[in-house]
């Protein structure tokens, strides 16, 4: 945020051109198995409150996951991961996702 000469905060803007998308690093892996590492524009998924999505610039977040689909969107493509429970933590675009623990 920046302080504006009138005394108001604005927010300061990315330093990206309109059509670039931030994107996120993202791990999705459980005790036996990595699913997926690399880049993703989103993540969709559900805890006890419902369902969430998670996109660039998301503020860092901890959850316990419940039973059900995890959707991944690359940008060229969307992944579908089935677990019967995980741990989700979202730092600085970063997601990893323990699944099945």
């Amino acid at each position: 945020m920046a302080l504006t000469s009138g005394g108001t905060y604005q927010a300061a803007q990315a330093a990206q051109s309109p059509n670039t998308k931030r994107k996120l690093k993202v791990k999705i892996f459980s005790p036996y198995q990595n699913y997926y590492q690399g880049e993703a524009v989103s993540l969709s998924a559900a805890n006890r409150t419902g369902p969430f999505d998670v996109l660039a610039g998301h503020i860092n977040f901890f959850s316990l996951l419940t039973g059900g689909t995890v959707t991944l969107n690359t940008g060229f493509q969307v992944l579908e991961f089935q677990i019967s429970r995980g741990i989700l933590r979202v730092n600085h675009d970063e997601i990893t996702l323990f699944a099945d623990v």
